[in-house]
């Protein structure tokens, strides 16, 4: 089934919400692939962790992880990171980059009265 055009969308009533708008949950996809920063990737997923521990204590976070092996790893990084572990979740799913926390976790929310 094909995905819904956004004229379809927008005529049903659906938004993309604003990042400052009430939302459940704050998605990132969980950093793994070296070329999407070449030479730079080491301090990458502590970066991460920073903006998880700013997050974390403020509102759900959700990761999106390869697998077990790369949950485990995003754990350790965030528990040294001194993040919330409790409001967190990790979800596996295959992506190729990053910027799939962008657009593959992309969510429309539909106005009141609607």
């Amino acid at each position: 089934m094909a995905a819904p055009d956004k004229a379809t969308r927008a005529h049903a009533g659906f938004v993309m919400p604003a990042e400052w708008e009430p939302h459940e949950a704050t998605w990132f996809a969980w950093p793994h692939e070296k070329t999407d920063w070449p030479g730079k990737f080491a301090p990458i997923p502590w970066v991460y962790g920073e903006i998880v521990r700013h997050l974390s204590r403020v509102e759900k976070v959700r990761i999106l992880v390869q697998g077990r092996e790369e949950e485990e790893s995003a754990k350790r990084v965030l528990k040294k990171a001194d993040a919330e572990l409790p409001p967190l979740s990790f979800s596996g799913c295959p992506r190729t980059a990053a910027g799939y926390a962008i657009s593959g976790q992309s969510s429309f929310a539909a106005r009141a009265g609607n």
